[in-house]
C-alpha cells in the first residue's frame, strides 16, 4: 500500500498549462503555413520566400527558456524559503494584509498574542457565521442550484490547484512532536467519529478508519492508495507532484481523505486518479462541506476577519455536500453519506485539550521550531485559534450547516 502525505504529493499539486498552450499554439501555426504552402504554390517554388529552420537559434531558444525556468524554480524556492523563516518568526499571512481595517487589524493582532479569552474568540466567530450563512443562502432554491451548477462549471476553468506553497509553508510545516500531541495516538489529523458521548478521540478516531474502510469496501489482499491524510499504517510512502505524477501501478481501493479542499479543478483531478483505478477498483473522497451552497473560502469584505484567520484566502474550497456529483465526467456516483458537523466540532474540541493539556511541552518544541518566545506563543495561540473555529463552525445550528461529506465512486 502507498500514501502520500497532504504536505507532500496532496498539497503540492500543481498544473502547468504552459505546455499544452504552447503546443496548441505551434500546432496553429504550422496548419497555417501549410493552408499557405497549398493556396500559394508559387511560394514553394520560391525557397527565398520560405522561412528556413536554423538549428542553432532553436537550440539557443531551448537553452534559453531552460535558465527561465531554472531562474523560475529558484526564486519559488527562495519566497517559500521566506515564508518559512516568517512563519517561524510569528508571522502570520494575515499580519501582512495592506487592505484590512485597522480595527480587523488590531483584533488579529491581539488574537496572536493570546488577548482575546475564549468565550469573546466563540462570539465573534459566531457573529461571521451568520453573516457568511446570509450571503450563502440565497431568495428561491432556482437562484441556489443555479449558484453551485455556476461555481462547478467556473472550476473547470482553473488549474488542479493554487497557492498551495503558501498553504505548505503557512500552516501544514509544523514539528512532527507538536502534530503527536495535538491529534493523539493515530495521529489522524481530519474528522474522527464519536459514537455515543463516552467515546475518546482516539476510539472515534479509530472509529472513523473502519468506517472508511467499512463505506469503501475495503478487502483483505487489495491494494490501497491512500492520497492526502495518510491514515494508513505499514505504507510505502510516495512524494510526488499528483497533477504531472504518472505511473503505471493500478488500485483496487484509494481513498482521499479531506483533500480536495485544497484542490481547484475537480474534473481534472477525478480524471488523473481514475486512471490509477483498476477496471473494478473504487474511489472513497472524505471532503468538509456546507449542506447546500458551495464557495471559495475569502473575506466576504473588510470586515471579514474571520475567513483568513486559519487558511490564507485562496487556497481552500468549501464544496457543497453533493458538490462533486457535477463531476462525473471519469467516475460514477456509487453512494454518498454525509456526517453531522457535530462530529467534526468535537474533534477539534479534543484537539484543542490536548494542547491545553500540554501547554508547557507545546511552548518547548515551538520555541525550539520558532527560535524565539514571542513566536512560540503566537504559534500556539494559532493553533489554539485553528480549533476554536473548527469547534464553532461545525457545530453551528447543532451541526446542520457545516458537516462532513463521504463519496464512493467506481470508474467509468
Amino acid at each position: 500500500m502507498q500514501s502520500w502525505p497532504r504536505g507532500g504529493a496532496a498539497a503540492a499539486a500543481r498544473l502547468d498549462g504552459g505546455d499544452a498552450a504552447m503546443a496548441v499554439r505551434t500546432t496553429t501555426t504550422l496548419a497555417r503555413r501549410r493552408s499557405v504552402a497549398l493556396s500559394r504554390p508559387d511560394l514553394v517554388k520560391r525557397p527565398d520566400l520560405c522561412r528556413k529552420r536554423d538549428p542553432t537559434r532553436r537550440e539557443e531558444r531551448r537553452e534559453r527558456e531552460k535558465w527561465r525556468k531554472e531562474g523560475l524554480a529558484v526564486r519559488e524556492g527562495a519566497r517559500r524559503e521566506g515564508m518559512r523563516q516568517e512563519r517561524k518568526k510569528g508571522v502570520i499571512w494575515w499580519s501582512k494584509k495592506k487592505d484590512k481595517k485597522e480595527e480587523v487589524v488590531e483584533l488579529l493582532r491581539r488574537l496572536e498574542l493570546g488577548e482575546v479569552s475564549d468565550d469573546q474568540i466563540r462570539r465573534l466567530i459566531k457573529v461571521e457565521l451568520d453573516r457568511r450563512i446570509q450571503w450563502g443562502y440565497k431568495s428561491t432554491y432556482e437562484q441556489q442550484t443555479a449558484d453551485v451548477v455556476n461555481f462547478a462549471h467556473s472550476l473547470r476553468k482553473l488549474s488542479i490547484a493554487t497557492e498551495v506553497d503558501t498553504l505548505d509553508s503557512e500552516m501544514y510545516e509544523v514539528p512532527i512532536s507538536f502534530l503527536k500531541i495535538m491529534f493523539g495516538n493515530t495521529i489522524k489529523g481530519s474528522c474522527a467519529y464519536f459514537k455515543d458521548d463516552s467515546v475518546t478521540l482516539d476510539e472515534a478516531e479509530i472509529a472513523m478508519l473502519d468506517l472508511y474502510c467499512e463505506r469503501s469496501l475495503i478487502k483483505d489482499g487489495q491494494r490501497v492508495l491512500d492520497l492526502g491524510i495518510n491514515n494508513l499504517t505499514n505504507v510505502e510512502i510516495k512524494l510526488a507532484d499528483i497533477a504531472t505524477h504518472e505511473m503505471e501501478d493500478r488500485y483496487d481501493r484509494i481513498l482521499v481523505i479531506e483533500l480536495i479542499e485544497h484542490m481547484k479543478n475537480y474534473e481534472l483531478l477525478l480524471r488523473k486518479i481514475s486512471e490509477w483505478l483498476t477496471p473494478d477498483g473504487l474511489l472513497f473522497i472524505e471532503h468538509i462541506c456546507h449542506k447546500t451552497f458551495a464557495y471559495h473560502y475569502e473575506p466576504l469584505d473588510e470586515d471579514d476577519w474571520f475567513t483568513e484567520y486559519i487558511f490564507p484566502a485562496g487556497t481552500m474550497i468549501i464544496p457543497s455536500s453533493n458538490f462533486l456529483l457535477y463531476f462525473q465526467d471519469d467516475v460514477t456516483v456509487v453512494n454518498h453519506w454525509t456526517l453531522s458537523g457535530k462530529h467534526y466540532s468535537r474533534t477539534h474540541e479534543s484537539w484543542l485539550k490536548n494542547i491545553d493539556a500540554n501547554v508547557e511541552a507545546v511552548k518547548k518544541i515551538m520555541l525550539s521550531f520558532t527560535g524565539s518566545e514571542e513566536a512560540s506563543v503566537k504559534q500556539m495561540n494559532y493553533w489554539r485559534g485553528f480549533n476554536l473555529s473548527g469547534m464553532e463552525l461545525y457545530k453551528y445550528r447543532n451541526g446542520e450547516e457545516w458537516m462532513a461529506s463521504h463519496v464512493l465512486f467506481k470508474k467509468k
